[in-house]
């Protein structure tokens, strides 16, 4: 962990303080626990909105999304063109 200088509001420390005492937690903590929610959300966010680059198939992250019983190892992303392409 890295140590970082920031700037809170009083009103802002004074609720975590108070809810901190309740939960018997520090003040530290409680701002490390909200900054790593915020960031883990952020995450699935630019995860979810990331466009793909001229190499990467969109499809691609379809591979082993398809679970059969007798375990054999799928990839029908990989032959998307011809699943669909078929007459």
């Amino acid at each position: 962990m890295k140590r970082y200088q920031l700037y809170l509001d009083p009103h802002s420390v004074s609720v975590l303080d108070e809810f901190g005492k309740q939960i018997e937690v520090s003040r530290s903590k409680l701002i490390q626990m909200a900054i790593d929610y915020v960031a883990h959300n952020l995450k699935k966010v630019f995860v979810a909105t990331k466009t793909p680059t001229e190499r990467e198939y969109i499809l691609d992250s379809l591979v082993g999304a398809i679970k059969l019983k007798d375990k054999k190892i799928t990839n029908f992303a990989r032959d998307i063109d011809q699943i669909y392409l078929r007459n």
